[in-house]
């Protein structure tokens, strides 16, 4: 159970790696970014679980990056519906049109 945890939590931080590095869509990059916070808060938990000494601090170190990521996401919900508002496209390569 323990070598599959971590295996679970490696795979979504290549998952998500690789989303950055292939795609230039904007909500792909943004979801690659919320996998990298999931796979760092499950190798954290992991960590501190089991670590010799557990910290009781580990629960709101959890909470609060789950609150950042849970703010990323409404921010990219914000800015979807104000580019789409606007007419853009969401591909990254573009993004010198966004200049006012």
């Amino acid at each position: 159970m323990i070598s599959f945890i971590l295996v679970a939590a490696v795979a979504l931080l290549g998952i998500a790696l690789a989303g950055i590095i292939t795609d230039r869509h904007f909500i792909v990059i943004m979801l690659a970014v919320e996998l990298m916070f999931i796979s760092s808060t499950i190798l954290l938990m992991y960590f501190f679980y089991h670590a010799s000494n557990p910290d009781p601090s580990v629960f709101p170190m959890m909470v609060s990056i789950w609150a950042v990521a849970a703010v990323e996401v409404i921010a990219l919900i914000t800015f979807y519906v104000y580019m789409k508002f606007r007419g853009f496209d969401f591909d990254v390569t573009r993004l010198s049109k966004l200049k006012w």
